[in-house]
């Protein structure tokens, strides 16, 4: 299974060169004299490793039938003339002998399990771009049935959760040739989407114990190692060249013959459908001839699925059964904020050096965009950049340099700086400048997309007509019919405008700022009566209510996720980043003074008091938010449902008795719970990796926030690394009262 070729509109020939480099026949075949190339990199997995990645039973498994134990693979059959019972021997033998270079590490006592982390690893999985690949998968790991995608083989039979967590974080360690691509993942985030990827539904694949790692078997490996061929793809620090024997070079193979027949000999048997076969045939009858520039990087773009996410003219690009896995942490900026760029035309676009460190290692130059760009390694990106810097051009538009005169220099740059800024073209209005967003959106940063990325030419062109190059941007031409529209600037020549506003970006980051940056703030005071403000506020999404009290007490909480996931105290918010920006952007949090609470649906239908918190969203848990009501001061109560049971949650501050004029105030919060049954309900007030009980109803949890809570209501529960705080509210009669009081406490004291 080579996804890109399920969807990419590619010939059969170009089809079956691609199979030829992915199946390493010229890895065995001398490609010499053909448009076919070398392999840069061994193309099979290293296996020096792979006793510390792989289940023993997996990998014997595997090298016995791979195209039965991992469907797709890329893999031959190098035993299938073997009977059932020697090749069995065979296969444990060869799994002796590759896992004596790095023996499997003692079986860890805790493997997946984690509801919070498979959630966080389902979203991640979703978002960033492993299901543009693979197939989508439900809420328990089962894959969904689309069409062009790589299927995985039983992970949790395969991999332990420490290995698939560290073959996630470095994948070209593993596999340099690069068909699993490394998508940047942090530590946690490759934990989350290993839980995640492991709890899928157990297969029943026999667990067989290994064979022993004796010298005998191990050597006996050693001698088929080479007997078959294996070291051709893979290399190994001791294994024997493979058994002399004549390989015909590439374009001498009968496709009648042999490794593509399908059937068993002493040769690779590789699990071919019909159309594929047929490929190669086509490739090898066609080898003598021509290969053009273009058709090669579809076939590299192809091979490594690029078309899965990116189109370059009308080849490629996201598949409607796809379209709503891509996403955007900012969908103001458009369409664009959540597609992947296209490739037309890339190569004349940007420089040389980005494009191939964009290919090699990744990049986030757009961090709205939730799907990641994945790094395919350094022989993969080499090649790639070379065709496409070779293949793609624009007509000429030079840019004058800047004068060498000092005062003529400064009057360019001047004047790309006051273009840049409010008084000009405002650029600034829609994107980042060095980091910092003074607008409403956050597109892509001016100054490091500039400089070090963009060809000037290329920013010549695109800025004389965008929509010729980004089709659905919501960039607005300031230079139609080629006249600026700005005209009193610069003497009014748009040649002049374009070389100063490029002259002044391509300074990079030590660059002035131009005007505007240095938004003034818009502060929310409140006075005797709450304020409300219902909009994107730091750490809280588009759902969220941010709440002022009275004496300084404040909170915001979030109506989509249903938990009051914040306190701060002292100022209210900086309002400017939503009222300036038609409703976009995010309010700014002034109080210093803040804790943070849970995110996730505050209170639960727990099965057992020792149950594990909910990781589903509270529309999975069918959790409805009702809204809220004020009081005489502004002051709300929201309400939303748990199951049947209706909740009120109202907040109000509250002075301790006898404490000082001008002290700092607490929060008061009264939940109120009514519905048929006696069920109780169980309120997640805190979770931290410090949580202690002071008292019959006191708690401290973290450096700073104390929580006073019924006597003999709550528990300490123990949840991984972190401790959650965890009340029982009761309803004896169908009805039930839970108050909480949050106490800011500077240091713990």
């Amino acid at each position: 299974m080579v996804a890109g070729l399920a969807a990419s509109g590619l010939d059969a020939r170009s089809r079956g060169l691609v199979l030829l480099d992915e199946l390493g026949c010229v890895a065995c075949h001398a490609p010499t004299g053909t448009p076919v190339a070398p392999p840069a990199v061994a193309p099979g997995p290293d296996l020096v490793t792979v006793g510390n990645r792989v289940r023993p039973q997996h990998l014997a498994h595997f090298l016995a039938d791979p195209g039965h134990t991992e469907p797709g693979t890329t893999m031959p059959a190098l035993l299938g003339d073997l009977g059932d019972a020697a090749r069995a021997v065979a296969a444990g033998q060869l799994a002796a002998y590759v896992r004596s270079f790095a023996p499997p590490a003692a079986e860890p006592v805790a493997e997946p399990g984690d509801a919070r982390a498979v959630a966080r690893g389902k979203e991640l999985f979703d978002a960033i771009g492993c299901s543009m690949c693979h197939a989508p998968r439900d809420d328990r790991g089962a894959e969904l049935p689309v069409a062009a995608s790589v299927p995985m083989a039983p992970l949790a039979a395969k991999y332990s959760l420490p290995a698939l967590r560290t073959f996630l974080l470095a994948p070209l360690a593993a596999r340099p040739h690069g068909r699993m691509p490394d998508l940047g993942l942090a530590p946690g985030e490759a934990l989350d989407l290993a839980h995640f990827l492991l709890a899928a539904p157990p297969t029943d694949k026999p667990a067989d114990a290994p064979m022993a790692m004796s010298e005998a078997n191990v050597a006996a490996g050693r001698a088929l190692f080479a007997e078959r061929g294996c070291a051709h793809c893979h290399a190994l620090p001791d294994a024997e060249r493979p058994v002399s024997r004549t390989h015909k070079p590439l374009r001498e193979l009968d496709a009648a013959r042999g490794c593509l027949t399908g059937t068993k000999g002493p040769w690779p048997g590789y699990s071919l459908s019909t159309q594929q076969r047929s490929d190669v045939a086509s490739a090898l009858a066609t080898l003598a001839a021509p290969l053009d520039d273009e058709v090669r990087i579809r076939q590299q773009l192809a091979a490594r699925n690029c078309i899965a996410c990116h189109a370059r003219d009308d080849f490629g690009g996201i598949s409607q059964a796809r379209n709503r896995l891509c996403t955007s942490n900012d969908p103001s900026i458009g369409h664009e904020s959540r597609l992947p760029p296209r490739l037309t035309g890339v190569g004349a676009k940007l420089q040389r050096s980005w494009l191939h460190a964009a290919i090699a290692h990744g990049q986030r130059e757009r961090p709205y965009l939730n799907l990641r760009m994945p790094a395919f390694g350094a022989a993969f990106a080499e090649g790639l950049t070379e065709l496409l810097a070779r293949t793609d051009s624009l007509p000429p538009f030079a840019l004058a340099p800047l004068p060498e005169d000092d005062k003529a220099r400064r009057a360019v740059t001047d004047l790309g700086r006051t273009l840049v800024g409010d008084k000009g073209m405002n650029c600034i209005a829609c994107h980042t400048f060095a980091g910092q967003q003074s607008g409403s959106l956050g597109a892509i940063d001016l100054v490091a997309s500039t400089g070090q990325r963009l060809q000037p030419q290329w920013f010549a062109h695109f800025l004389r007509t965008p929509l010729r190059f980004s089709p659905n941007t919501v960039m607005p031409q300031f230079f139609p019919d080629g006249k600026t529209t700005r005209p009193e600037l610069g003497g009014g020549s748009t040649q002049g405008q374009i070389e100063a506003m490029w002259h002044y970006l391509a300074e990079g980051r030590n660059v002035g700022q131009p005007s505007g940056m240095r938004r003034p703030p818009i502060e929310l005071t409140v006075g005797d009566e709450a304020v409300l403000l219902r909009r994107s506020v730091q750490n809280t999404g588009k759902r969220g209510i941010s709440v002022g009290l009275p004496r300084g007490v404040n909170l915001t909480f979030d109506a989509e996720r249903l938990a009051m996931n914040q306190i701060w105290w002292g100022p209210f918010v900086d309002a400017a980043g939503v009222w300036t920006s038609q409703g976009h952007g995010q309010a700014r949090i002034l109080g210093k003074e803040r804790v943070a609470l849970p995110v996730e649906p505050a209170v639960a239908l727990l099965a057992a008091p020792d149950a594990a918190w909910p990781g589903a969203t509270r529309r999975e848990l069918d959790q409805r938010w009702l809204g809220y009501d004020l009081d005489a001061q502004q002051r709300p109560t929201f309400r939303y449902t748990c199951g049947d049971v209706t909740i009120e949650d109202g907040v109000r501050e509250v002075v301790a008795e006898g404490a000082a004029e001008g002290a700092r105030p607490h929060l008061r919060r009264t939940l109120r719970c009514s519905g048929p049954g006696t069920t109780t309900l169980t309120f997640l007030a805190a979770r931290d990796a410090h949580v202690e009980q002071l008292g019959p109803d006191l708690v401290q949890v973290g450096a700073t926030l104390r929580l006073r809570l019924p006597a003999g209501t709550f528990r300490i529960h123990s949840a991984g690394d972190a401790r959650e705080l965890r009340i029982a509210i009761a309803r004896p009669e169908g009805r039930g009262e839970l108050t909480v009081e949050y106490q800011f406490v500077e240091g713990g004291k």
